[in-house]
């Protein structure tokens, strides 16, 4: 006879699985791993977020005299007399959510000025070529560097620059730009993020005389959009940031002709003569 093989069909039998304390300590250790990986790669990629962002302010007093410091809107071309030095204040805000590391500033006008920053008058401008605030042909100007030490977000860096314009006799209406540049290597080349972010209050915390000190603080910090200021006006470029103002150079008023102010005299010595004669006249009646 012939051998019958049997056939065998194995089915599933079940498992037990016992876990000790080792076993369960692994668990918590590798997600206590990966939590802590998720918050430090958010808090890294939150931080490399993180960039200083400018907002550009200019002051201006035509005669020089720091009371007369006022506002100066970019639509304004204001009228300076040739012969009369004038004054501009030209400052920065860290409108960002981070300090400026390695800001750099430079102010930048035609070589036709005498440039000196009131805050260091022993520092002498620089000369070079620019074509935004030189005039043509040869496009020279003379410029400053002052740093932006310790420029943290919310907080000013401000500048006195005083000018004078010294090419000479001005003949003419001579129009020129004055460049007002700043670089940072956190810039970006927009000027502005795609999502809004935590900032500080952009206000300044004041406690008047009779007020307790210190001040409460100035609330909660702000989610908002950040980009360069003001809007619409500032040059942007990957590490820099750049805004203008345009004003006009007035020549010297021209004196009137000797031979014109005495024939104007002698038209005057003329009229007062009559008006005396008539009034002698009508003393006598």
């Amino acid at each position: 006879m012939r051998a019958v093989a049997r056939l065998v069909i194995l089915g599933a039998s079940p498992v037990t699985i016992v876990r000790d304390a080792w076993d369960w300590l692994v668990y918590a250790a590798t997600a206590l791993a990966a939590v802590t990986a998720i918050v430090a790669f958010s808090a890294w990629a939150l931080e490399l977020r993180r960039r200083p962002e400018v907002g550009f302010y200019w002051r201006l007093s035509p005669d020089g005299d720091p009371v007369h410091l006022a506002d100066w809107p970019a639509d304004h071309v204001p009228e300076i007399s040739s012969t009369q030095p004038f004054l501009i204040a030209a400052a920065i805000q860290n409108t960002g959510d981070k300090a400026g590391g390695d800001t750099l500033i430079n102010f930048v006008v035609p070589d036709c000025f005498d440039l000196h920053q009131v805050e260091a008058p022993e520092v002498e401008p620089v000369r070079a070529g620019n074509g935004t605030a030189g005039l043509p042909p040869d496009n020279r100007v003379v410029f400053l560097i002052p740093r932006a030490t310790l420029w943290t977000p919310a907080n000013w860096h401000l500048s006195h620059y005083r000018l004078q314009y010294v090419a000479g006799q001005c003949s003419r209406h001579l129009p020129v730009r004055l460049l007002f540049a700043v670089a940072d290597s956190r810039f970006n080349s927009r000027g502005w993020r795609w999502l809004p972010s935590i900032v500080p209050p952009s206000g300044s915390q004041v406690a008047p005389v009779g007020t307790p000190w210190p001040p409460r603080p100035r609330g909660r910090r702000q989610l908002r959009w950040i980009r360069a200021e003001p809007r619409g006006r500032v040059a942007c470029w990957r590490g820099d940031r750049s805004d203008v103002r345009d004003l006009i150079v007035m020549p010297v008023e021209e004196e009137p002709p000797v031979e014109a102010t005495s024939s104007a005299l002698k038209v005057k010595a003329s009229l007062i003569r009559q008006w005396a004669r008539r009034m002698r006249r009508g003393a006598g009646r």
